[in-house]
């Protein structure tokens, strides 16, 4: 029987797989390129991404430092000061490293999906304070929810529509797609 955790477990790789995936083209130009309006820049989401996900995950959920302090003295590449009490934060406009950003951005996404194997029931049940955001108490199960694939998925649109405004792709088929497309257009 598939239970709560495994069905998590399964979302979260393959939702991070997706992500991957569709971010493996952005070059330093389109990471820093902001649209008109308010929308932000590849670069400033794939961050919100990460950090978001590094903080919360292993401090909040797994109770242990994140990877952004541990490991990467607190620049991945976001070109401001980083601020554990601010952590998703950052500054309208400015520029990321993006091969720095996208190497934290590897070693979030792999030290989450390894961490899977870890994670408990307990886990699921645990409290997560989430009032500093707005958004009160929370369970365990939420913040995995939310950071395997809600958040993930819905960023990792947001990337591919300001790749395609940028004259990009913003998702690529498969072969598969694209020849059942073309046999399909045969209507003349």
């Amino acid at each position: 029987m598939v239970g709560e955790l495994d069905v998590l477990r399964r979302q979260t790789v393959r939702t991070w797989e997706w992500f991957e995936e569709g971010v493996q083209d952005v070059t330093h130009e389109h990471a820093n390129w902001w649209p008109p309006g308010t929308a932000n820049s590849i670069g400033a989401t794939y961050l919100h991404v990460m950090i978001n996900t590094d903080v919360e995950i292993n401090r909040l959920l797994l109770g242990r430092e994140p990877l952004i302090e541990a490991s990467w003295n607190g620049d991945v590449g976001q070109n401001v000061a980083y601020d554990p009490e601010r952590f998703d934060r950052w500054d309208r406009h400015m520029e990321v490293d993006w091969e720095r950003l996208r190497a934290y951005g590897r070693a979030v996404h792999n030290g989450f999906v390894e961490s899977l194997g870890s994670i408990t029931p307990a886990h699921l049940d645990r409290p997560v304070d989430m009032t500093r955001a707005g958004l009160g108490m929370w369970e365990g199960r939420d913040l995995l929810e939310l950071h395997g694939s809600h958040h993930t998925r819905i960023h990792g649109g947001e990337i591919a529509c300001l790749k395609g405004l940028q004259g990009g792709v913003g998702w690529t088929e498969s072969d598969a797609f694209r020849a059942a497309v073309i046999v399909e257009d045969h209507s003349d």
